[in-house]
């Protein structure tokens, strides 16, 4: 009698370790998966500097909502300014390194996000409409 019950907790022990064996795969890199911008989702980034847009001293915002982007300045670097749906783009990468092209191709840059989320890069390569000071620089973002 005991020698079945030792087989049968040596049984239950077995499944158990192969178990939890098997359910620790995706967290120890094997069939590890690349995040899109989506992890970022409900995310807003403030610029840690104003920029001249139209003689007025305005921040640059990015907003990130259902695995899109948007760009935004307003005067206030608290609160997040109204981001219109349309205003939302399509982006291509994965993890934190991202493309944007808008406007066939008129405004062309790359967003870089933080390991932890916490703030972003922006550069512009092209922005006819982005004062001067905003192409080809690092435009560090903080989430708000």
């Amino acid at each position: 009698m005991s020698k079945k019950i030792s087989t049968i907790f040596l049984t239950l022990f077995l499944v158990g370790v192969l178990s939890v064996s098997c359910s620790n795969a995706d967290k120890t890199g094997a069939g590890e998966t690349t995040k899109g911008i989506e992890q970022y989702n409900g995310n807003s980034y403030v610029s840690t500097k104003t920029f001249n847009y139209g003689g007025r001293q305005l921040y640059f915002w990015v907003s990130v909502k259902d695995g899109k982007a948007a760009m935004n300045a307003d005067q206030n670097n608290n609160i997040a300014p109204t981001f219109p749906l349309e205003n939302y783009f399509t982006v291509t990468g994965s993890g934190t390194d991202y493309n944007f092209s808008l406007a066939s191709d008129t405004v062309v840059g790359t967003f870089k996000f933080a390991p932890d989320g916490n703030s972003i890069t922006v550069r512009f390569e092209k922005n006819p409409d982005a004062p001067k000071e905003m192409l080809n620089t690092d435009i560090v973002c903080n989430k708000k």
